[in-house]
């Protein structure tokens, strides 16, 4: 056990790893916040946890901080050398970190929700391309920061680390389509629950794999 928690810490660049980290995981949070407003679907996982959230009244943070737990467990049992810092990190500073984003546009007074597009005879083109403009930047932000915090190591979200478990449990698929196929299962049980399925769950579900292998290429060279 003593060698469980002295790998958790014991890594080259400890203070690097963790800034990184940290940065990431928190950019998370205000991405999913904005995607949410826009109403055009979120990552596979927050799917799931903000339709739990809606239907149960508790907040984002509170319910992943739940949910992750949840699935710790499985993953101690399981693998446990997926555990580190950077786990305890997301299971709380995402959910939270939308929270706070909340928090701070109710204090400023803002309640901005993105245009809702209507096609046929409501179309409005200014509209559209807005909405596709803010997908694609808070995508590409998002992306790159689950990449970024799964690339410096210090352990992987409960979420994620399953889909790890899984992929080194068997030997046929790359890691891309282990996790492609751990997303989509998620985002159907998470729009049973009454989550929003759109555009960005989809293209969340097809990037992030191939991100992250591409993202940790670049990581490990700066560290």
């Amino acid at each position: 056990m003593k060698n469980f928690f002295m790998n958790m810490i014991n890594k080259p660049h400890m203070a690097r790893r963790i800034i990184f980290c940290v940065i990431s995981v928190c950019m998370m949070g205000v991405c999913i916040y904005w995607l949410d407003r826009l109403a055009w679907g979120t990552d596979p996982y927050s799917v799931l946890t903000i339709a739990l959230a809606r239907m149960t009244g508790i907040s984002l943070g509170t319910i992943q901080a739940i949910y992750n737990s949840v699935i710790l467990i499985l993953v101690l049992i399981m693998g446990k050398e997926q555990i580190g810092l950077g786990t305890v990190f997301n299971m709380f500073l995402v959910g939270y970190s939308y929270n706070f984003m909340g928090f701070v546009m109710d204090k400023i007074g803002v309640d901005y929700h993105f245009p809702k597009i209507s096609f046929g005879e409501g179309f409005n083109a200014g509209d559209f391309a807005w909405n596709v403009a803010a997908m694609l930047i808070l995508l590409v932000i998002f992306v790159i920061s689950v990449a970024t915090y799964m690339s410096v190591e210090l352990g992987a979200a409960p979420y994620d680390a399953m889909s790890k478990i899984v992929f080194l449990k068997q030997k046929k698929l790359p890691f891309r389509a282990v996790r492609i196929i751990w997303d989509t299962v998620f985002t159907l049980i998470g729009v049973l629950f009454g989550g929003t399925l759109g555009a960005v769950t989809v293209l969340a579900a097809l990037t992030i794999g191939p991100a992250a292998e591409f993202i940790e290429v670049k990581i490990k060279k700066f560290l």
